[in-house]
């Protein structure tokens, strides 16, 4: 009979040990870190171009956008937004359209159309007039 008792209680406890079944993963919490990682979109004119070992360090004019953003190295085309920003930082240069992500760090850089000043030359007094033809 004892013999009994210490088989129940030992199965007992074995049954006890047993970890409780797992619970279904809640898959929302993935879902809203996809859904915070927002992108910033906007146009402004570069005022520093600054390169750091392994990125570059963009300053912008406005209030827009505020503090340092990076253009990693490891971006495609890496070359040619370098040079778009470059020639936006130069007096005269036209603002760009930037997208960037949460962190600051440059997605995609675009050339906007430089709005081009209408420039009004008076009329050349050498210029030869053309009367058309004299009617019959």
């Amino acid at each position: 009979m004892l013999s009994f008792i210490m088989l129940l209680a030992l199965a007992g406890n074995a049954q006890a040990q047993n970890p409780p079944k797992a619970k279904k993963m809640n898959t929302s919490i993935y879902e809203q870190e996809a859904e915070e990682e927002k992108s910033e979109s906007f146009s402004a004119k570069v005022r520093v171009v600054r390169e750091i070992s392994e990125e570059v360090e963009v300053f912008f004019e406005g209030e827009k956008a505020k503090g340092a953003y990076t253009l990693p190295r490891s971006l495609p085309q890496y070359g040619a937004l370098l040079k778009i920003l470059e020639k936006s930082r130069k007096p005269g240069g036209p603002p760009v359209q930037i997208t960037a992500d949460g962190d600051k760090r440059i997605k995609s850089v675009e050339a906007s159309a430089a709005p081009k000043s209408t420039v009004i030359v008076p009329d050349d007094p050498n210029k030869k007039w053309d009367f058309g033809k004299i009617p019959d």
